[in-house]
């Protein structure tokens, strides 16, 4: 019957993300299929934040994927769906960085992309852009990953703290002690560079 797949694509498309999942877990490809197609930008953009290396940004979300696939099931609607995927892609780029074991050797390189993600910015807020992103690569993992979800992901603390499984008054306090520890490696740099 001409046209009826796309009569058929359409209805998938309009699918809401809970329905997808439902499908998903009882093994319906094409609404897993949908459902990567429709969160992979996400997976790719935490992992290029967690990580910083565009490279290891695609091969996290792929690895995600593949990882999401195995444990869709897992799944039990009791928060966002992206609150719990944005936990099994930050879990993918700790596993993925200790098989590599690339702490030492990633130090040169950390965000020489970022004209990827903000090429609208001038030169001298590039250079600011790269000095807040290695300040926010350097900062303790916990702190590290809050401020991801909080700047960068704009989730409330509450929904911060529900995806780090924690509590929303420690949230607060990471974001404020990250915001400090930031403020002042960008002090030292610009003192640093104020020298030269």
């Amino acid at each position: 019957m001409p046209g009826s797949s796309n009569g058929r694509d359409i209805r998938m498309a309009e699918k809401t993300d809970q329905e997808l999942i439902h499908g998903a877990q009882r093994g319906d490809r094409a609404s897993f299929s949908l459902l990567v197609e429709r969160h992979y930008r996400f997976m790719f953009k935490v992992a290029w934040q967690w990580g910083g290396i565009r490279e290891d940004a695609e091969d996290i979300a792929q690895e995600a994927s593949m990882k999401l696939a195995g444990h869709i099931g897992d799944f039990r609607f009791e928060s966002a769906f992206t609150t719990w995927l944005y936990r099994l892609v930050i879990n993918t780029a700790k596993d993925y960085y200790k098989v590599k074991n690339r702490k030492n050797s990633r130090e040169g390189q950390l965000f020489e992309d970022v004209d990827y993600v903000s090429p609208e910015l001038s030169p001298e807020e590039k250079i600011m852009s790269k000095d807040v992103l290695k300040a926010i690569a350097e900062l303790p993992e916990t702190l590290r990953e809050t401020i991801i979800l909080v700047c960068w992901q704009q989730l409330s603390h509450k929904e911060a703290a529900e995806a780090l499984q924690c509590q929303e008054g420690t949230i607060s306090w990471r974001v404020h002690e990250a915001r400090k520890k930031i403020a002042e490696s960008l002090d030292m740099k610009k003192k640093g560079k104020s020298y030269e």
